[in-house]
């Protein structure tokens, strides 16, 4: 799996793109699959966690923080050797993602009101 052995040009990673989300999911595992990480399990692991967006907002919520989480850590690897600038201001960078924001924003919002109720 060279995502946990070296380093993955950042072209090697499907657009994103909202037009395009089916097919580039699909693409993805296909992906994984080339790489040797489309196990049983892992795919198992997959369905649950895009199931689960489906039970409440609390695990909706949850899935985002993971999914960013680990989105951040996979650019942030693979985007090492780049200049500064070039990386903070990629649209690769999920930090810039307009969800990631919001997400943000939501999460220091609720910590406020909890510390305000608390």
């Amino acid at each position: 799996m060279k995502q946990l052995t070296g380093f993955i040009p950042i072209a090697a990673l499907p657009e994103s793109t909202a037009a395009s989300a089916k097919q580039q999911l699909i693409e993805t595992i296909e992906w994984l699959h080339k790489e040797g990480a489309a196990t049983e399990t892992n795919l198992k692991l997959l369905t649950a966690i895009v199931e689960s967006i489906l039970c409440s907002e609390e695990s909706y919520s949850r899935f985002l923080q993971c999914g960013f989480d680990a989105a951040i850590e996979f650019f942030d690897t693979n985007s090492q050797n780049w200049e500064f600038e070039e990386s903070i201001s990629s649209p690769h960078n999920p930090r810039n993602w307009d969800e990631y924001k919001q997400l943000q924003q939501t999460r220091v919002l609720l910590s406020t009101t909890r510390t305000v109720t608390d």
